[in-house]
């Protein structure tokens, strides 16, 4: 039976080809960290508007580097100082203020 002999002369052969599977390198070792992260977020339409329309005005006077990101980090240094020293539930106060001042202009127009 010459072909038996051959089929296990393949088996054998393809089992001593087999590589047992390593993770990539990137998942073992310590990648430095960048300093920075991308992160999605959701904008309704006006708000996504805004941000571009504060960009233009930032590039028109003078920054040609200025972008969305620039604009949406100084926005979260601004709350970061705001918020500075609240206890969680004085945060959970002032957005609920904000979105309720915001409602109440919505609703008078």
């Amino acid at each position: 039976m010459p072909s038996s002999k051959k089929a296990a002369r393949l088996a054998q052969k393809a089992a001593a080809g087999v590589r047992s599977p390593r993770p990539p390198s990137q998942l073992t070792e310590e990648i430095p960290k960048k300093g920075y992260r991308v992160v999605a977020v959701s904008l309704y339409t006006p708000e996504a508007d805004w941000l571009d329309r504060i960009t233009r005005a930032l590039q028109q006077a003078g920054n040609p580097k200025a972008n969305r990101s620039l604009v949406v980090r100084e926005a979260i240094l601004r709350l970061q100082s705001t918020l500075e020293g609240m206890d969680p539930a004085e945060i959970l106060l002032d957005f609920a203020r904000h979105q309720a001042d915001r409602q109440q202009r919505i609703s008078e127009r």
